[in-house]
């Protein structure tokens, strides 16, 4: 399979997952891209690993980015106030994860050398706290808890690394000083820090005389921080220090570097965001996606017993390995806690023995191995500096996948348990209310600002934001209650259009045909049980409709149909409305939504919708444009008048003007 085929390939199951993970809310989508992979792999007998032919290229291409990544969303006053459990959880952490581990897996297995096995100790040492926050809403840490695992991920990769590739040297040479060593330790630490810095520095500077100069587009810009992080960690290995801490300080640097608030700084910093969503998605995707592939390939020899090592001693390296792991992660968490609550005894009075294990192992749990370090593993060289083959490194690339695995399944399945996500049904459904009730208000504003000259254009509005009030409103009401009514009411239109025809209103195979469109949009709905696709399934009711009007038949015959139409939308309405008074509380919030949707329709059929020239369509719709453009202005109004009246707390508020913020841009980009 060729190089392109694998990137089509991963591509794809990048696509799938982000797929899969909606229907699987519980998994986390790490899981679901390691599945994926590993299906794949059953069937995709190449190395997907051939694609980058340097091991090297994974610390450029996936660390570096990630690192600057995490860097560029550091919590400073988080990372001032525990700087000293963060720094002992990224530093002392990995060092004695590092050589406890390496030693346990080489007495256990002695075909492992020691310095291969103090290879993995290192590239297990990193955390991802990403993969926890994959899970979402089905989490709740504490802030203390969400800084801890931040700053210890950020800075926890720099150390893994620099020890993982002490550890290759020693492996590939077989030679190791502990005097030249930590020599060797502390100038790459710090000439790492200090080339991330002064690089960080210069860039911005170059950035900034850019900006002086007005030369300077969100394009430009983002094409600026992209290439930082692979600028920054190439300059900073060739001068002979650590990469890694280059670009996790260069990153920091311009996190930590003020920046006003203007308007094209603000262009800048949602075109960055865009793009290193999509980039950080791809790349911790693709790094999962990976490991699932690789695991077919790897157990295979293994299992063939190819390195002599059968497959119960390999899956008990990787129980050996999780558990050496886990157990010193929360032991080393444990005492921190018992330091913390020691000298924050007022904060912690009542709390017991149980609380802090909890408080631990949640701790612990929630900072699960990923995609740093399999991108480590990968970077094993794979030959030594005698030319012969790296020793057991398929075996070490399996148990590090095998680590990764049993880390995020726990962090995935048991942290939920301990630290459950607190119940947000009142604080969403009254936050619904807010938005039905801005929409309303809205709506009426628009209705009452309206003009002879902007009333086909306001209804045309109007109908966009029934649209919106009815998406509120569907969570509000079951899906078969929705069909039930939905139907009920075209048994209604069906009715009053035969009326219309028998009372000689409207023309007998005109309304028949219409009848037909009815019944068959009927169908539809008793067909597909549920809410999902309602909208849609009217929208192309109307657009027969539409197409019949400009089909072969009159001038006069379109007329009486578009009339027929726009009565049995209004009929609708009345009906629903009729009915109102024997329905239950949820059936009303199902003919609201209902309703709205007929109201929409008619709206579009009174602004000229149908039978109306292309020039004045297009009129219309430039002015309802502009008309949606002042609803979003009132429904920030809205929003500020309801927080101010103690209506809405400000984090609902925040999040309500965020909203409005994001269509803002969107109406901009129509």
């Amino acid at each position: 399979m060729s190089s392109f085929e694998i990137i089509l390939l991963l591509i794809g199951c990048l696509l799938a997952s982000s797929v899969f993970s909606q229907v699987l809310p519980r998994v986390s989508l790490p899981l679901v891209q390691i599945a994926l992979g590993a299906v794949v792999g059953l069937f995709v007998t190449a190395d997907p690993t051939q694609v980058f032919r340097d091991p090297e290229l994974f610390l450029v291409l996936f660390i570096a980015p990630l690192l600057f990544e995490e860097s560029r969303h550091a919590d400073k006053q988080a990372l001032l106030r525990f700087w000293a459990p963060v720094a002992s959880l990224a530093v002392g952490l990995v060092i004695v994860t590092t050589l406890t581990c390496g030693a346990a897996l080489h007495l256990a297995d002695p075909n492992i050398p020691l310095a291969a096995a103090f290879a993995l100790g290192a590239a297990l040492g990193p955390t991802d706290a990403a993969a926890v926050a994959a899970m979402g809403a089905d989490v709740t840490l504490t802030r203390r808890q969400k800084s801890l695992l931040s700053g210890e991920a950020l800075f926890n990769d720099a150390s893994g690394v620099v020890c993982f590739e002490f550890a290759v040297v020693a492996a590939t040479t077989g030679e190791f000083s502990a005097g030249h060593a930590a020599a060797t330790f502390a100038a790459d630490f710090f000439g790492g820090i200090a080339v991330g810095l002064v690089l960080g520095a210069l860039i911005a500077l170059v950035v900034r005389k850019v900006r002086d100069l007005g030369l300077e587009t969100p394009t430009e810009h983002v094409l600026f921080e992209v290439l930082t992080p692979f600028v920054t960690f190439l300059a900073a290995e060739e001068l002979g220090v650590s990469g890694i801490l280059a670009v996790v300080s260069a990153g920091l640097l311009m996190r930590l570097s003020p920046r006003g608030l203007t308007v094209e700084a603000s262009r800048h910093a949602l075109a960055s965001e865009s793009v290193w969503e999509l980039l950080t998605f791809a790349i911790n995707g693709t790094l999962f996606v990976l490991l699932g592939m690789k695991l077919p390939a790897t157990l295979g020899p293994i299992l063939r017993v190819s390195q002599g090592t059968d497959a119960a001693v390999v899956c008990g390296l990787v129980v050996l390995a999780t558990a050496i792991v886990v157990g010193i992660r929360l032991a080393w968490v444990l005492a921190l806690e018992k330091i913390h609550r020691a000298r924050h005894a007022h904060e912690y009075a009542g709390t017991g023995t149980a609380a802090l294990v909890r408080s631990a192992t949640v701790t612990c749990l929630s900072g699960p191995k990923g995609a740093v370090t399999l991108s480590i593993m990968l970077t094993l060289p794979y030959l030594t500096a005698d030319g012969t083959t790296f020793p057991q490194r398929s075996l070490l690339i399996f148990v590090a996948s095998g680590v990764i695995l049993l880390t995020l399944l726990l962090a995935n399945f048991i942290v939920p348990v301990l630290a459950p996500a607190e119940d947000t049904t009142e604080a969403d459904a009254a936050l619904a209310r807010a938005r039905a009730q801005i929409l309303r208000a809205v709506i009426d504003e628009l209705a009452e600002r309206a003009t002879p000259e902007t009333r086909a254009a306001t209804r045309l509005a109007i109908r966009s934001y029934r649209e919106r009030l009815d998406s509120v409103l569907e969570v509000e009401a079951s899906a078969e209650t929705v069909r039930d009514l939905r139907v009920r009411v075209i048994d209604e239109q069906i009715a009053f259009v035969s009326r219309q025809a028998a009372e000689g209103r409207a023309d007998a195979e005109l309304a028949e045909r219409y009848a037909a469109a009815l019944e068959q949009l009927r169908g539809a709905y008793e067909l597909h049980h549920g809410v999902s696709g309602g909208r849609a399934r009217r929208r192309a009711h109307v657009m027969r409709i539409s197409q019949a009007l400009r089909g072969q038949a009159s001038e006069e015959q379109r007329h009486e149909l578009a009339e027929l139409h726009r009565a049995a939308e209004k009929h609708a309405v009345d009906a629903l409305t009729a009915m109102s008074g024997e329905l239950t509380n949820e059936e009303r919030r199902a003919a609201r939504m209902i309703a709205g949707e007929h109201r929409a329709h008619l709206a579009m059929c009174l602004s000229g919708g149908y039978g109306e020239g292309a020039r004045l369509r297009q009129r219309v719709r430039e002015q309802a444009r502009d008309i949606e453009a002042e609803g979003l202005g009132l429904e920030l109004e809205q929003i500020r008048r309801l927080h101010d009246a103690g209506h809405l707390s400000t984090r609902a508020a925040r999040e309500l003007r965020e909203e409005i913020y994001l269509l803002q841009m969107g109406l901009d980009a129509r």
